[in-house]
């Protein structure tokens, strides 16, 4: 059986809660079916208080799963159907599918920033929850979610250290930290317990805990990336519509050539960088007041030049920014005035300044 054969076999197995099928109701909720390789986008028509939006689109997952040669499915829900864009008809015919940037996932906020790194131990995490709590501070209803499957480090920076989210309707609800909606892969399973998965199980997991959690919305959804250039980003790329990217580096050259790295992958898949932050810029003494560059100095600075990117902000190493990271309280949790603090503060005004701009 081909492959179109295939999903209209699936598409027919789909009935809804008043038992009618699917492939008879009208006007047709199945608008559109992209397929990539082993990926399946498909795009959903349902008006914004329909109540199928709760169940349908895991329906229809479920169903298209089945099919043999299928291993991710994205569901995109829409209000109604999107405009035909006629310049679409003079690309040739031989184009591969473009990636698809939104999903039903994540669009009860106003803007979602993935916060990434070409490498890990850059303090992509630190940087993450910090500016998270510094845009809650200037009045902003701020969500965090930990994407990084293989070393989830929220449950620990936010002091919610082996708690289970509750449960309510099917769904999970976020833990709410220092005012903010969180939740983490590492809320779900054991702290010692290795995650041992492959690609499209990752993909599963992502999707999952953007699909089956009651994320309230609001002004950011701050989304903590896994370090590198993989299956989660391309997944979180796919699943979500980002307003864009931020990435994390230290100054000196062997982590600034990952950054350029991470930048070029989300270029690929047409996701704008909205700027570069550079972690441990230097060190202050807390004594004297004497700056060292342990790291060099303005290396990321000068890559965000090369790639054209923003440059946001540097933040300087400091004994509390570790401390409170491994305690549970973060650094902008914890109301102390140092050079880090104003780092984070002025960071997420650059941020909200790009987005504007954006």
């Amino acid at each position: 059986m081909d492959i179109e054969k295939q999903f209209e076999t699936a598409f027919s197995r789909i009935t809804l809660d008043n038992g009618q099928p699917l492939v008879s109701v009208e006007p047709e909720i199945v608008h559109g079916c992209v397929i990539n390789n082993d990926f399946a986008k498909i795009t959903l028509i349902l008006p914004e208080d329909s109540p199928l939006r709760g169940s349908l689109p895991a329906q229809v997952e479920a169903e298209i799963k089945q099919i043999q040669q299928i291993e991710r499915v994205a569901i995109e829900v829409l209000a109604s159907p999107p405009q035909e864009n006629d310049s679409s008809q003079t690309e040739p015919a031989h184009a591969a599918p473009q990636q698809p940037q939104r999903t039903a996932y994540l669009q009860n906020y106003e803007a979602i920033i993935a916060v990434a790194s070409g490498k890990g131990g850059v303090g992509k995490s630190t940087v993450s929850v910090n500016l998270a709590l510094a845009l809650s501070q200037k009045g902003y209803k701020v969500s965090l979610f930990d994407a990084d499957i293989y070393g989830p480090s929220l449950p620990i920076m936010t002091g919610r250290r082996g708690e289970k989210p509750s449960v309510a309707g099917n769904r999970l609800i976020p833990l709410e930290t220092f005012g903010m909606h969180t939740l983490s892969i590492g809320n779900l399973v054991e702290e010692n317990d290795a995650v041992i998965w492959r690609g499209p199980m990752v993909h599963q997991a992502i999707e999952q805990l953007l699909r089956d959690t009651n994320w309230p919305g609001g002004d950011f959804m701050i989304v903590d990336m896994p370090p590198g250039t993989g299956d989660a980003q391309l997944s979180i790329s796919q699943l979500i519509e980002l307003a864009g990217a931020v990435i994390v580096s230290t100054p000196q050259d062997v982590a600034l050539i990952d950054a350029i790295k991470a930048s070029q992958m989300f270029s690929k898949v047409e996701i704008d960088i909205l700027g570069i932050v550079e972690n441990m810029s230097f060190f202050a003494c807390p004594k004297c007041g004497e700056e060292t560059p342990i790291f060099s100095r303005h290396g990321a600075e000068e890559t965000s030049k090369k790639i054209q990117a923003p440059f946001l902000g540097a933040v300087p190493i400091e004994i509390d920014v570790r401390k409170g990271g491994d305690e549970g309280k973060p650094l902008m949790a914890s109301n102390l005035d140092s050079p880090a603090t104003l780092a984070f503060k002025n960071i997420a005004d650059n941020l909200v300044k790009v987005l504007e701009e954006v």
